[in-house]
């Protein structure tokens, strides 16, 4: 994690010497030393990742609440996802982490099993504005009865679509899977995909898939996957890709905007950034539904916090962070500045604010609207669900397969056996 902040002087103390002219028996003048303490501001340091979007408002955001409070003196850190996350490690590990946490929510169980990770937000009630949440909401910040976090929005992996691409070959809005086989028998020929998107968004959906076609769940407390499951996913991420459904290359910028692909399976949170461009441009963007199979048996799809903040359990000033805090989630300047960049706030007054600006419009908007007005239909992200070492070694063994060195069962086989599917522990 690299440290962004201003280089603003720290002066520990300030002594002035005031030499006094007084008689002594020897005749010699003796200075007196007087010392003046100088009240420093208290500093509160604050971390998150993101792209440089983030960065912009939440640096404007610190300097503002910086000019209104002069005793405090806000040091921010950020980094991108990966680097934040192996810094924030070892960070946690000796007890330096910064006084105010962004988190993703697959890591409260590893941070804070017992719920005792970081400060216990109920503490600070009278400071940060909990009624803005409901129960359910900080829930998602729960371990074992503690608040450790507030979540900032809700998100999920969602599909968005270029109209135009598909009106050009007169297709619809894909609702199932095998409707996307028919968007590739239509598109191929001219070297166009239906969908691209990341490897870890790959395996969320092969699990909804999977989820769909046979009942079970992935990370379940009975019932979970097997290899014969894993096997399936492999087999249906073959045919993807054996009949055009996904290029043989991960998901860039670039494919969506140039009309390469008709739709990017995406984060919420990344629609702005990644989405946006396209109807800025006068392209039409379609937020589509869960592709699900035919007389599915069970939903599949997952929803989680966009990120959370949390307070470190050994900040020296908690109370000022708690301040600071409320302020990130709750104050109108601040929902102004961030917008719906991570989604749509959770945060009433964070809502209200946007309405009342007419903020509420946008890709973002739009994805998120659909996803709070369908959240009920959504299980909450286990962690294992985002499991990188996991989710690395799947597609590892899945080449295995695809390259014909193993059957799909046999790496199935491997793949369970080290990295077997078992209940997610969350308090």
């Amino acid at each position: 994690m690299r440290g962004l902040h201003r280089g603003k002087r720290l002066v520990c103390a300030l002594c002035a010497a005031a030499v006094g002219i007084a008689a002594s028996s020897c005749g010699k003048n003796e200075p007196e030393i007087q010392h003046i303490p100088i009240e420093l501001p208290t500093r509160v340091s604050v971390s998150w990742w993101g792209n440089e979007l983030r960065s912009d408002y939440t640096f404007q955001g610190i300097r503002e609440y910086e000019q209104k409070h002069k005793d405090i003196d806000i040091v921010p850190n950020t980094g991108d996802f990966t680097g934040y996350k192996e810094n924030l490690d070892t960070l946690m590990s000796c007890g330096k982490e910064p006084d105010i946490v962004m988190i993703n929510s697959a890591w409260l169980p590893e941070y804070s099993p017992e719920g005792e990770g970081f400060a216990d937000l109920y503490e600070y009630s009278d400071i940060l504005k909990l009624s803005n949440f409901s129960e359910k909401e900080l829930s998602y910040g729960t371990m074992n009865g503690r608040l450790n976090a507030l979540p900032i929005a809700l998100n999920a992996v969602t599909f968005y679509y270029n109209k135009g691409l598909l009106d050009s070959y007169g297709l619809q809005v894909p609702t199932t899977w095998e409707d996307f086989f028919d968007c590739a028998k239509a598109m191929s020929a001219d070297g166009k995909y239906p969908l691209v998107s990341s490897y870890k968004h790959y395996w969320k959906m092969l699990i909804a898939r999977e989820e769909q076609l046979t009942g079970r769940e992935a990370f379940g407390s009975e019932n979970w996957f097997t290899e014969e499951n894993v096997a399936s996913m492999f087999e249906f991420f073959k045919r993807l890709s054996d009949e055009k459904v996904i290029p043989p290359n991960e998901y860039e910028k670039s494919d969506f905007l140039d009309g390469k692909v008709a739709c990017a399976l995406l984060w919420v949170s990344d629609g702005q950034f990644y989405v946006s461009p396209l109807a800025e441009e006068g392209g039409e963007v379609v937020i589509g539904d869960y592709p699900v199979e035919q007389d599915y048996k069970r939903y599949g799809w997952y929803l989680k916090p966009t990120s959370l903040y949390a307070i470190s359990k050994n900040s020296r000033h908690p109370k000022e962070a708690a301040e600071f805090l409320d302020y990130l989630m709750n104050d109108s300047r601040m929902a102004e500045l961030q917008g719906t960049e991570k989604g749509i706030p959770l945060s009433r007054s964070a809502l209200e604010t946007l309405g009342g600006r007419q903020m509420l419009s946008g890709v973002t908007y739009e994805a998120a609207t659909k996803l709070n007005d369908s959240s009920d239909s959504f299980s909450l992200m286990p962690p294992l669900l985002e499991d990188n070492e996991r989710i690395n070694r799947f597609f590892e063994y899945y080449e295995l397969y695809y390259y014909g060195r193993m059957t799909a069962r046999d790496a199935a086989e491997i793949f369970v056996s080290k990295y077997p599917f078992r209940p997610s522990l969350r308090g």
